[in-house]
């Protein structure tokens, strides 16, 4: 895995994220309101993920990537992100734990484990797709 560009993607990924919190939840939260807009953060943050990816694998590995580097940049940068929501969020940003806790609940239509689950997945698949023999 080159690590150095693995955790410049994700850094990369994470700054889209919080530009794209901040201009749905100044401009699109008043008019679409609260539910939509999650759907729109979750939907586009796995757009990008899958995109950043793709991107990653082709210019990390000129010569192809292995399966292995796919599946642990995806497991980095979903523990990455992990530690980051609960690190930053419950340290520094002072939200307390059952607000964090609760974007991980998929049966009440929060969408963020499906998030968490594109860092993880979508290296390995950008892999099959484009790399497999």
């Amino acid at each position: 895995m080159n690590l150095k560009l693995a955790i410049l993607t994700w850094v990369l990924m994470v700054l889209f994220a919080i530009g794209n919190s901040v201009f749905a939840e100044f401009v699109l939260a008043k008019a679409l309101g609260a539910y939509p807009v999650h759907l729109y953060k979750s939907v586009l943050a796995i757009a990008v993920i899958f995109i950043a990816s793709r991107l990653y694998l082709k210019y990390a590995y000129p010569d192809g990537p292995t399966l292995n580097a796919a599946i642990y940049t995806g497991l980095l940068w979903l523990s990455s992100s992990i530690v980051f929501e609960f690190g930053f969020g419950h340290f520094v940003v002072g939200l307390p734990m059952e607000r964090l806790v609760a974007d991980y609940r998929i049966w009440e239509g929060r969408l963020w484990s499906l998030v968490l689950a594109s860092e993880l997945v979508f290296p390995a698949l950008n892999f099959f797709i484009s790399y497999r023999d």
